[in-house]
């Protein structure tokens, strides 16, 4: 869904009686379209609507503004950027403030900056990223403690409150990621440039800089402006080949102790109540002319373990550091599942004979933990992961610390990437202004104001950019299945209707479905959750695996059929 200005965007769906509904992903209820407001408009075109003035006691109605694709058009990564309002080019005057901005002297912005150049410093990212936000170092020091340094890239230097630049990136929001291309929230000579933390350059950050005991607690923090220079930029491979023995490095035993303080932190985590879903998310890789090679569940090895607790971290202690200081902010909050969810949730386990101690009326991290620590079968524990993850509220952002359910922490907020979230670099701005001594109360008092939309902002456009994302990862997954039309996979059930049962290939993430008269048997019972066949009396529950065939693709609708084998 889209929602810019009470415009929303999705897909029509057309009743046998000429009324129409509009599917928002993001939403429980549909919007109700009359037949005098659908404007020409089809079954499944994808469209944008406007709610209209109501009548005195009157239900919000809407109307169809304009056809965004058509249902007889096939479904393109261009659609979908236009369902969903993204846009990769940027307006000439935010270019040229971009250019401008970006000969800035890094000497004329020294002033209270601890000057970090001597450190260890690296980066950890994929292969093939531009954006280099972040980047971490390991020290000893004297007393037997060491120091943990998290740096991350001083966007709001160059972006600065009210600047073409800065109102870009609110009304972008965040950044957005396809297969073949990025739409980033910041023009290239920015956040592929002097805010990119690229090997052997000076660039300007904002450092946590976190003591550690010499059983790795956490004793001490402070946060600086600083200058730093990365020495090594490593891929997420290049430091699992390291941890792994398979090849030796000069950092070799920094990155050995960030895994022992990884795993230790990754524990402290667990005790607390964090739920760690086990969903895999789709790696497409594209050939050298844009055609799709390879699909594969994305890895998610101690390497993105490291990097992953190191910026949680971080979070978490700039959150409280200025929680604790009462400072207008924008936090990252996950709120408790709602009791309805849960309770769906719930009845989904029965197929599986799961045992759990899941309060629907408050449930904690802890249950979720110990019911998904029950499940060894790995295939099973994707698709109960799966189930669990949409009984969730939305992760969004908030000016008010109300905690993150699913992380199990009373602090949090999002710090560690300003040149891809605007929330980031909001927060940059404010502890700056802190810590050079400038917040007024006039600006606390305007700072107050900006978080609240700040925050309703960067909610709606990152549910569009993730809606986006999973789209385009629909399209492609369809396009690279249309190229096995006829072969054999063997699949997990992840869902079940009572016109066919839905079907997860784990070996590249697709889905689709299995159609009742294409099933081993063509006389089905749908009821609680399993297909019962008539007569012999077997069953198909969710969990099960089931080998398939690629029978057909839909590219208008990026849907996969199979049949059973």
């Amino acid at each position: 869904m889209s929602k810019i200005e009470n415009r929303l965007t999705g897909e029509l769906t057309i009743t046998l009686k000429g009324y129409g509904f509009v599917n928002l992903p993001d939403q429980d209820n549909d919007i109700f379209i009359a037949k005098d407001n659908l404007h020409g408009a089809v079954d499944g075109d994808i469209v944008e609507i406007r709610f209209k003035k109501k009548k005195h006691n009157d239900k919000p109605d809407a109307e169809v503004i304009r056809v965004i694709a058509h249902q007889n058009q096939p479904v393109t990564i261009d659609s979908i950027m236009k369902k969903y309002k993204l846009v990769q080019e940027f307006p000439a005057a935010v270019l040229q403030e971009a250019e401008r901005v970006s000969k800035l002297k890094i000497e004329k912005a020294m002033y209270n900056r601890v000057d970090l150049r001597g450190l260890p410093i690296i980066t950890v990212d994929p292969a093939d990223a531009r954006d280099l936000d972040d980047a971490i170092s390991l020290v000893d020091n004297p007393d037997g403690t060491m120091t943990l340094g998290v740096h991350i890239a001083d966007v709001s230097e160059y972006v600065t409150a009210d600047s073409l630049l800065d109102k870009e990136a609110y009304r972008r929001g965040t950044s957005v990621y396809f297969p073949d291309r990025v739409l980033p929230m910041l023009p290239t000579q920015l956040s592929n440039g002097v805010c990119s933390l690229n090997p052997n350059e000076p660039r300007l950050t904002l450092s946590v800089l976190m003591t550690l005991d010499q059983k790795y607690n956490l004793v001490k923090h402070e946060i600086k402006k600083s200058l730093i220079q990365s020495v090594t930029r490593f891929s997420y491979d290049e430091v699992q080949a390291i941890l792994d023995g398979q090849q030796d490095h000069q950092h070799r035993t920094m990155l050995l102790r960030m895994a022992e303080i990884t795993q230790k932190f990754e524990h402290d985590r667990q005790a607390r109540g964090e739920i760690t879903f086990n969903v895999p998310e789709p790696k497409i890789v594209l050939d050298s002319n844009g055609q799709i090679a390879s699909v594969y569940s994305q890895p998610h090895n101690l390497s993105h373990r490291i990097i992953e607790t190191f910026m949680i971290l971080a979070n978490e202690v700039v959150a409280e550091h200025c929680y604790k200081l009462h400072l207008p902010f924008v936090y990252r909050i996950h709120e408790k599942p709602d009791s309805l969810k849960v309770i769906r949730f719930l009845s989904t386990l029965t197929p599986f004979n799961i045992r759990h101690q899941i309060d629907f009326e408050n449930p904690t991290g802890f249950q979720y933990q110990n019911m998904l620590e029950q499940i060894a079968d790995e295939n099973v524990k994707i698709i109960v992961s799966s189930l669990a993850l949409r009984s969730m509220q939305k992760a969004k952002y908030d000016p008010h610390c109300v905690g993150h359910f699913a992380l199990g922490a009373t602090y949090y907020c999002h710090f560690t990437s300003p040149i891809r979230r605007y929330p980031d670099l909001v927060i940059h701005r404010i502890i700056k202004m802190y810590l050079d001594n400038q917040l007024t109360r006039q600006q606390v008092d305007r700072l107050n104001a900006f978080v609240v939309a700040a925050s309703q902002q960067s909610s709606q456009t990152e549910l569009d950019a993730v809606a986006a994302e999973r789209e385009v990862d629909d399209l492609k997954c369809a396009e690279y299945m249309q190229a096995h039309i006829g072969e054999t996979f063997n699949g997990i059930v992840n869902g079940i209707t009572d016109f066919g049962v839905f079907v997860y290939l784990p070996e590249n993430t697709a889905e689709g479905l299995v159609r009742i008269e294409n099933l081993p048997d063509d006389h089905y019972l749908y009821h609680d959750g399993t297909m019962q066949m008539i007569g012999k009396k077997s069953k198909i529950r969710i969990g099960d695996p089931l080998p398939v065939k690629v029978l057909n693709v839909n590219l208008h609708k990026s849907q996969i059929e199979f049949t059973a084998r």
